[in-house]
């Protein structure tokens, strides 16, 4: 965006960001610089390094300049919205992340848990335990059991999961 503030074009302002950049966005930059200079329209670049790199953050970057193609106004003052939105939306990932830590630990605490007791069961008395695996319908009970907590350790992984 200061390259872009100062002046420089949108091919410019990109062959700065491959200089001051660290890889990887240095790396694709340059790779759409490469393709510019080959002959490719810049838009065409920019939404093939699009693809190559799937982020949603970039896709609107790119968004936005294709828009500024077609409309014109002030491309700077665009990214430094979006920079604006991508780094808020970073800031509350980590707020959520920070606070359904316990959440998240507690998945972990309680899929661990029942193994943990079946093997205390079974250091202690493991007669108690063999009958489980007994021929016969009893043993549907473990794969029942082994089954639920799978289940339930996804259905708090994904409770616990927020998009933003």
């Amino acid at each position: 965006m200061g390259a872009l503030r100062a002046g420089y074009g949108l091919g410019q302002a990109i062959e700065v960001v491959v200089e001051r950049l660290p890889p990887p966005m240095s790396t694709e930059m340059e790779k759409v610089t490469r393709a510019v200079n080959l002959g490719l329209p810049l838009q065409q670049a920019l939404e093939d390094a699009v693809e190559r790199i799937g982020s949603e953050d970039f896709s609107m970057v790119v968004v936005a300049i294709n828009v500024h193609y077609e409309t014109g106004g002030n491309l700077a003052e665009t990214l430094e919205i979006i920079s604006d939105t991508v780094r808020d939306r970073l800031r509350m990932l980590a707020e959520i992340r920070v606070l359904t830590a316990q959440q998240r630990f507690t998945g972990y605490v309680l899929a661990a848990l029942p193994l943990f007791t079946a093997l205390a069961v079974f250091l202690i008395n493991p007669g108690y335990i063999m009958d489980l695996f007994q021929p016969g319908w009893i043993r549907l009970l473990p794969a029942g059991a082994v089954f639920l907590q799978v289940l339930g350790f996804f259905v708090i992984r994904r409770i616990v999961d927020i998009e933003v």
